[in-house]
């Protein structure tokens, strides 16, 4: 079973894939191969900006799928049954997904001040401002974005299952329990 993770970021995206990690689930972060190509290139600060940028740029160079394709050469190339794939973030990596079967993909959705409370508490790369969370979150939705760019709402807009993800780290672990227990 593959399930793949989709939604704008601070909606639980990570805590999920923890939660399903917890569960026996092996996990790919899809920005990890970004992170791993932005230190190759000599990046020293490495934000959300500059992830995107270059999954832009694979996207467009190496076909919009690259990064599921990346994925499944990692679970081919295992043992792994289980798997959580955290981080889709374009239609054409959930359709090649969808060719291997056994594919579920999960859409989180929560809250626009919710998710820049989340963003902003975990510091991560950069100093994130509501105007910066914006500008990111419309760029990562998919607004006035070209086919091999971001697209997290069609991806949204094709998920098998949605979450909603305003309420506590618990309630967001029954829900993904009852999809791996009933899916």
């Amino acid at each position: 079973m593959i399930i793949g993770i989709t939604g704008g970021f601070g909606s639980g995206k990570t805590t999920a894939t923890s939660y399903l990690n917890s569960e026996g689930f092996k996990s790919i972060r899809l920005s990890d191969f970004l992170e791993e190509e932005a230190k190759k290139r000599g990046v020293l600060k490495i934000t959300r900006k500059v992830l995107q940028d270059i999954g832009n740029e694979w996207r467009h160079e190496l076909g919009s799928s690259v990064l599921s394709r990346k994925a499944l050469d990692l679970i081919n190339k295992s043992v792994w049954t289980r798997v959580v794939i955290d981080g889709i973030r374009n239609v054409a990596e959930v359709e090649e997904l969808r060719k291997n079967g056994n594919f579920i993909l999960v859409g989180i959705l929560s809250i626009k001040k919710t998710r820049f409370e989340r963003a902003r508490s975990l510091k991560r790369r950069e100093n994130l401002t509501w105007d910066l969370f914006q500008k990111l979150d419309r760029r990562d939705m998919g607004l006035g974005q070209k086919k091999y760019g971001l697209q997290v709402r069609s991806c949204l807009s094709v998920a098998d299952i949605i979450i909603t993800n305003n309420g506590t780290k618990e309630e967001l672990e029954r829900k993904l329990k009852s999809i791996i227990t009933d899916g």
